[in-house]
């Protein structure tokens, strides 16, 4: 601002020759009244028919909007008088600081804030209009950076007047200073009342990626991100905003190093509260999916209540690896509530079983001892899963692929893709198995043989303590040692090689590992004994002492 002695230096001689009124000569303030604009500035009708111009340079956004509109009146300080041709050269904004400056300078001195409204952004800072331009630094605007440096222009703010200069028009002020000011003041009354358990008005003041700092009266606490909402999140800004009035409980406060957490879910129910009644076992709900994993899917039943739906749980028919092959984040699905355990806050979900289960329309088409035939899926070591009409698949152990034929490995049987015409023996629908088999087909050689019966068979293998027989039906005998042919008609010992075809006597049969045990000994020995017989009935002699002997073995076998 110009000091009074330079205002009234601006009086020249021509202005006194001209004999111009005392009250508007330069150095003076006098009552304008707008006329309207020119290229120059702002016309103002300044009395005894006298014009005056307002320097355009006084308006920054001049060819935009001025402070001011045609007609209004308004005080100006007098520059220059020109001649009764030319304009008088006037300034409001002197003016204004004229009459404002005294006033700003005791709120300076007794450090009271001020009232005035943010004009427009400039190089370090912002023009905030307080009855004259004063410079707001940027720093001096918050106690933390703002990001949006544009968010304030046009907002009326309180500030401190922290440095003025009359000789330069230049005055300076903070906002900054009067909040820190105002913080310490709340600060110390709030810690004096501060406990736990207490719900308290709070201001964000910036956010984190673990959460939210508010401001709570003087002292901020922190507003972690699992605190915040019931509801699953991943970032603090989907959930609070900067600047934004919440009401928060304090969950936590340590006086010693005045660490204060905050709460806002826990001013809000417990979604797991009353879930049992809300979300019966059985009951059908809509959802919405929120998270996938490996093994399965989050579904939100409401805010903050969520339930798994595992990847066993998405189909019936189809075998999912993954569920992303069958949903998608944001889906609404339909889903059947499987388990509600709110101690563990778990609830289990199921997408197949919404409509009916297959297991029970298996069970009805086919009852147990029923042919299905369907194709070779695939193969594990313990069986071949075959597909059914209904699109389910049974399983066939290997133990059940044959009666006589055992296999390591499915794959020694039937192939992927092959068809097969299996037996149902069992469907447990609880436990979603289907039980068949492909060798009840066929009839079990093992019923049609009987003890005492003669069977053929080729020698597949020899041992010290006998020899295993591969018998015409499939199945395997074996003939012990002991069992072996007596001596020849020359006395030597009988000595059985592989591949040789023998006949023998069934002595046992063993149904669980399925094995028969034969005699070729006592085949013979019966052979003998109904030789003699026949012999003895067509020469009428009587028996000997080896033919009793053979009898009395003879009835031995029988349990006689």
């Amino acid at each position: 601002m110009v000091e009074d002695k330079l205002l009234i230096d601006d009086v020249s001689m021509s202005d006194l020759l001209a004999g111009v009124p005392e009250k508007v000569r330069s150095g003076t303030v006098v009552q304008a009244r707008i006329l309207g604009k020119s290229p120059e500035g702002v016309l103002v009708d300044i009395g005894l028919k006298m014009e005056g111009l307002i320097p355009r340079s006084e308006f920054p956004d001049f060819e935009k909007v001025l402070p001011f509109k045609e007609g209004d009146k308004i005080s100006v300080l007098v520059r220059h008088v020109e001649g009764q041709d030319a304009h008088t050269r006037v300034s409001w904004r002197a003016a204004r600081e004229w009459a404002a400056w005294d006033k700003l300078a005791a709120s300076h001195q007794a450090a009271t804030p001020v009232e005035g409204k943010v004009q427009r952004k400039v190089k370090g800072g912002y023009v905030v209009d307080i009855g004259m331009d004063a410079f707001l630094p940027g720093s001096q605007m918050d106690i933390r950076p703002s990001r949006d440096v544009d968010a304030w222009i046009g907002k009326m703010i309180s500030v401190l007047i922290t440095e003025m200069d009359r000789t330069k028009s230049n005055v300076v002020v903070s906002r900054r200073k009067l909040l820190e000011h105002e913080r310490l003041r709340q600060r110390e009354e709030t810690l004096a009342t501060l406990t736990e358990g207490q719900v308290r008005s709070g201001t964000v003041t910036s956010i984190t990626n673990f959460g939210a700092f508010v401001d709570i009266g003087g002292i901020e606490g922190l507003l972690h991100i699992s605190d915040m909402s019931w509801q699953r999140a991943e970032k603090p800004e989907t959930l609070v905003k900067i600047g934004e009035t919440l009401q928060v409980k304090v969950l936590k406060y340590e006086a010693a190093t005045q660490r204060i957490s905050l709460g806002l879910k826990q001013l809000k129910p417990h979604p797991w509260e009353g879930v049992v009644v809300r979300f019966p076992v059985g009951s059908v709900v809509k959802g919405r999916v929120t998270t996938m994993t490996s093994f399965g899917a989050f579904v939100e039943l409401e805010p903050g209540l969520e339930g798994l739906l595992h990847v066993s749980e998405l189909s019936w028919k189809d075998r999912v690896a993954k569920p992303q092959d069958m949903l998608k984040a944001g889906q609404e699905i339909e889903v059947k509530v499987l388990l509600v355990d709110p101690a563990k806050e778990k609830l289990s979900l199921s997408l197949k079983r919404v409509g009916p289960s297959p297991w029970d329309i298996v069970k009805a088409n086919h009852p147990i001892g029923s042919r299905v035939r369907g194709p070779v899926t695939h193969l594990t070591p313990f069986g071949a899963f075959v597909m059914l009409p209904e699109g389910i698949e049974g399983l066939v152990h290997v133990s059940d692929l044959s009666w006589s034929q055992r296999a390591e490995h499915p794959s020694e049987r039937v192939t992927v893709g092959q068809e097969l015409d299996v037996v149902v023996m069992d469907v447990k629908v609880d436990a979603e198995k289907i039980v068949l088999s492909l060798k009840h087909t066929q009839p079990d050689p093992l019923s049609t043989i009987r003890v005492g019966q003669a069977l053929t068979g080729r020698v597949t293998r020899l041992g010290e303590n006998g020899a295993v027989i591969e018998l015409a039906s499939g199945l395997e005998g074996f003939v012990r040692s002991s069992e072996l042919a007596e001596e020849d008609a020359q006395g030597q010992a009988v000595k059985l090689a592989a591949g040789q075809e023998i006949t023998a006597k069934v002595l046992r049969i063993d149904a669980r590992e399925r094995r028969v045990d034969l005699s070729i000994r006592r085949y013979d020995r019966d052979q003998e004994r109904q030789m003699l017989k026949r012999y003895a009935g067509q020469n009428q002699e009587p028996l000997t002492l080896g033919d009793v002997l053979i009898d009395s073995e003879a009835s031995e076998e029988s349990g006689g």
